[in-house]
């Protein structure tokens, strides 16, 4: 169990190095932002990340997906480079035409998401950045339909890097604000597109073959649906937050929310690499106990991450960020909760991975956004950005309930509840407990807190919530990697192990 576990974990580092390891930089230059950037800046510099992700949805029609579907069905080259042309055939009959509406239209645009027409400019780097995107999908998609993992990594970490380069540049040396940041991810993309999409275009050789195009597009329109309904339950907020207030009140929010995005390097790299350990493992016997044992370890490291943010976020803000954006403290707890069952939603969606039934997920997911959307016109105009944040978390839990009542009607998975339950209860106990810490004293806060998040695992352990087979494996790997430790483990073994009889190995 254990070594599925690690090798599911390894495969999850590369692919959210590879996707999400620009979040954690960006997490970095926190600092940086806060204090060349004033809220209304960080405001708009997050409004338009909403336009463009919305505008990705659209452009890209379901092809990440179409695209890794259709290219398994052939074991030849030729087969494969009929898949990419079509793909491309795709983008260039539908997605340029696509994207020529909001270059067009970009001062009705600007009006209505960022609130002044004066900034059309962003709205038209914003559009070129997501047709950058729709084409760089492509060659991406290549390396994972061939398993090249630590290539698409490579790639995507130098992509991110010379954005966040860029993003310096621009902000700290030439003092362009929300400008330079929307600049710098479209001059990282257009890089990276003239190097890396020169492969696919090649594929064109294979020919326009309408009906490859048909079925790719059939296939991959259902998942637009999808998008669509995943950006009302994660992004609305912040147009809401616009209307009813300001940017500012945006820039305060989105910073809260950037801190707790830390949870989504984790939650997409599942997303990415769940799939495959699924499929790989659907034959064994005893594959639905294992998905299920799986999951509850997944929930594990998800708490206790949550934990390290949620009792840290006062602490990480007085660190990191100026005065102004400290009381975004407030939301990380409730939004990085909220990412936590997003990502629980995923690993409960066997049934519809399996089944091919993509309604079943496009239906949690619109069920989710209506509850969110609902909340937002309810809560933000009364409760602001506190309003934002719970309207978040109860849309990404109805999605998650949702989910998990429709998979299990299609593949039952022996769950184990109250373990997953007691799990729960043993981190916001945690988290209670140190919100009671008051102290001026930022490193006494720091120590009492990291002594309070050390009882979780604890809390695990005591009450036998890891199997203890896992847990002797797990101590017999740090014994024989890190020797140092052996005098200590040594002493800790029969404590933790005492009564469950597992073997050292």
């Amino acid at each position: 169990m254990l070594n599925k576990f690690r090798g599911l974990l390894g495969h999850t580092l590369i692919y959210g190095l590879g996707n999400y390891g620009i979040k954690v930089l960006g997490f970095l230059l926190i600092p940086l932002y806060t204090r060349f950037l004033a809220p209304a800046d960080y405001g708009v510099m997050a409004l338009v990340s909403m336009y463009t992700q919305v505008m990705f949805v659209l452009m890209n029609l379901g092809q990440s997906t179409s695209l890794f579907r259709f290219y398994y069905e052939h074991d030849t080259q030729e087969g494969r480079d009929r898949v990419v042309a079509a793909s491309l055939w795709i983008v260039l009959l539908f997605a340029l035409p696509m994207a020529a509406i909001p270059f067009l239209f970009n001062e009705p645009l600007a009006q209505l998401i960022l609130g002044d027409s004066a900034l059309w400019f962003l709205m038209c780097i914003g559009t070129a950045t997501v047709l950058a995107k729709v084409l760089l999908r492509m060659p991406f998609a290549i390396m994972r339909a061939h398993d090249q993992s630590k290539r698409y990594a490579s790639w995507s970490l130098a992509r991110n890097a010379l954005g966040l380069v860029l993003a310096i540049v621009l902000v700290a040396g030439f003092h362009l604000g929300a400008t330079g940041v929307v600049l710098s991810q479209f001059l990282a993309e257009i890089v990276f597109c003239l190097l890396l999409t020169g492969m696919t275009f090649q594929s064109l050789r294979a020919g326009f073959h309408w009906k490859d195009i048909k079925d790719q597009l059939l296939f991959g329109l259902p998942f637009v649906p999808i998008g669509v309904a995943s950006f009302v339950l994660d992004l609305t907020d912040r147009w809401f937050l616009k209307h009813y207030y300001s940017t500012a009140e945006v820039g305060i929010y989105s910073l809260g929310y950037r801190f707790a995005e830390i949870l989504t390097f984790v939650v997409t790299a599942f997303q990415l690499s769940w799939p495959q350990f699924l499929f790989r493992n659907r034959k064994e016997p005893n594959a639905p106990q294992l998905y299920a044992d799986m999951t509850s370890y997944y929930l594990a490291l998800m708490l206790f991450l949550w934990l390290g943010l949620a009792v840290f976020a006062p602490e990480l803000l007085r660190i990191m960020a100026t005065p102004q954006f400290f009381s975004a403290a407030t939301l990380i707890p409730i939004v990085s909760f909220a990412l936590v069952l997003d990502g629980m939603g995923w690993m409960f969606n066997i049934g519809a991975l399996f089944s091919k039934k993509t309604l079943l997920r496009t239906a949690s997911v619109a069920l989710g956004a209506a509850v969110n959307l609902t909340l937002n016109f309810l809560l933000i105009p009364r409760y602001g950005m506190m309003g934002a944040a719970f309207s978040t978390f109860f849309g990404f839990a109805t999605q998650m309930s949702t989910t998990l009542i429709l998979s299990l009607r299609v593949y039952h998975v022996p769950y184990r509840y109250a373990r997953m339950a007691a799990m729960v209860a043993a981190a916001l106990a945690v988290y209670g407990a140190s919100a009671m810490v008051h102290t001026d004293s930022l490193l006494t806060a720091i120590a009492i807190k990291a002594a309070l998040i050390l009882l979780f695992p604890i809390a695990l352990l005591a009450a036998g919530l890891i199997d203890p087979k896992d847990l002797a494996a797990v101590l017999a790997t740090v014994e024989r990697r890190v020797p140092q430790a052996a005098v200590v483990v040594k002493a800790l073994r029969p404590l933790l192990l005492r009564g469950h009889g597992a073997s050292r190995s």
